[in-house]
């Protein structure tokens, strides 16, 4: 503010209301030292020069999350009543650099200078050097956060699943990135054994998935690995260890990879295979014989049906052994067209014949070693099996153990020391005698246990 000087001098010979002097003209200056007529002090209103006021803004420069290098601006402003100088800026750090005019810099009254600063994340302080004897520095804390590699997790399957036979299998992972959304992350699955799976990315939610499809998966032990490349380029993974069974499955049955022999037949009509119609002395089989499987650590799974006839004689699932076979169908009638055949038989008989071949009159299942119709290691009585209905069949061998279930329900789950380990084609058997049925298979899946 400026300093006013006032001078007051005492006015002479002034008596009462009278005087001898004029008074002069309002406005009019007055000699120094002199008090004018109208009675007002003299002043000098010489103005003052002010002071300069040296301001950085903003105090602080945060660049975030850094790819590289980040990029901001300072403004120094003088809001001051006189000029001062910007003299010099430094950042301190080699890792930072400000852009700005040549210095020195003159700034007057209400006037900017822009400092542009670019660097890494390292913090630093960079310092404004200035003729503002109030403000002679200014500092700036320059500071930023380095970029991380996007987070991952893989969140289904576990470690160590075993993955379904020939099914569409769901990978899901989590996914978050510190750069930006989730969404914007790059994303590759693969497989060790198999190569690139996927490249599909997260949604903005941060969930990413994979559906593999079984069909084309190659059995044993994979790694399955998630590759995330976030927008800064930094990589980073995560991966999970399946495997997959060896096996097929079959909604329906191709002609193009079985072997069908005597009266069975692909019923393109209906997607199944037929291996009798309802007529008198017919023995059909279908095997897969496109790959084997291991007789010792095999699963089957199908379905089937047994009736439309008047009633015999039934139908087997057969491990034949490839090393030792010469044909794959065997007797008519009570032989269910297996028998003879080398390797293991488990049969649904449908006709009691006689005492020989049967050990009971019920519909019962019954396990057989090559082809020997007449000894079955083990048997179990079964409800009605021609009841015009499709029933699920699961056949499961893991080295001696065999369990065999129908419609969900285990008729046989024992050790059987006779069952040994062979190369084998899985297939189907059925035969009629006098008297017939219709014995039809669908929905067929074969799986050998190579996992643990």
């Amino acid at each position: 503010m400026p300093t006013h000087r006032l001078l007051v001098l005492p006015i002479v010979g002034l008596v009462g209301a009278c005087s001898d002097y004029n008074f002069k003209e309002h406005g009019e200056p007055s000699a120094p030292g002199e008090v004018e007529e109208t009675g007002t002090p003299v002043v000098d209103d010489t103005p003052d020069p002010g002071a300069p006021l040296a301001v950085v803004s903003p105090g602080a420069v945060d660049l975030g999350v850094v790819c590289g290098s980040g990029l901001s601006e300072v403004v120094v402003e003088n809001q001051g009543d006189a000029a001062f100088d910007v003299t010099a800026i430094d950042t301190n750090s080699p890792s930072w650099t400000a852009s700005h005019d040549a210095l020195p810099v003159t700034l007057g009254p209400g006037e900017q200078l822009l400092v542009t600063v670019s660097g890494a994340p390292v913090p630093t302080t960079m310092v404004i050097e200035t003729t503002d004897p109030n403000h002679t520095e200014l500092s700036v804390p320059l500071t930023g956060s380095e970029d991380l590699p996007a987070t991952l997790s893989i969140t289904n399957p576990s470690a160590g699943a075993t993955l379904d036979v020939g099914a569409i299998s769901t990978f899901d992972a989590m996914v978050s990135d510190d750069a930006g959304p989730a969404d914007a992350v790059s994303l590759q699955w693969s497989s060790d054994v198999d190569g690139v799976l996927g490249t599909d990315s997260a949604d903005g939610a941060g969930v990413a998935s994979l559906l593999w499809d079984g069909t084309a998966r190659s059995s044993g032990s994979h790694v399955v690995t998630l590759q995330a490349t976030d927008t800064c380029g930094n990589v980073t993974t995560a991966d999970v260890v399946v495997c997959q069974n060896e096996g097929y499955l079959a909604d329906s049955l191709d002609l193009a990879t079985w072997n069908f022999e005597g009266s069975a037949q692909w019923d393109s009509g209906n997607s199944w295979v037929e291996l009798t119609g309802p007529y008198q002395t017919q023995s059909g089989t279908a095997f897969q014989t496109a790959s084997t499987v291991d007789a010792a650590n095999v699963q089957v799974e199908f379905d089937f049906f047994a009736s439309g006839g008047t009633g015999a004689d039934g139908l087997s699932v057969t491990v034949l052994d490839s090393t030792r076979m010469t044909s794959f169908v065997g007797s008519s009638g009570g032989g269910i067209g297996y028998q003879g055949l080398p390797g293991f038989s488990i049969e649904v008989d449908t006709w009691h014949n006689n005492e020989h071949y049967d050990p009971t009159t019920e519909d019962h299942i019954s396990v057989h070693i090559d082809g020997n119709v007449n000894s079955p290691l083990v048997w179990a009585a079964l409800p009605e099996m021609e009841d015009g209905n499709w029933h699920r069949m699961a056949v499961s061998v893991s080295g001696t153990w065999l369990t065999v279930e129908i419609d969900g329900t285990a008729y046989i789950d024992q050790d059987v020391a006779q069952l040994t380990s062979f190369p084998a084609y899985v297939g189907f058997t059925a035969a009629t005698g006098a008297v017939t049925n219709y014995h039809l298979i669908d929905a067929l899946q074969v799986e050998e246990f190579v996992c643990e």
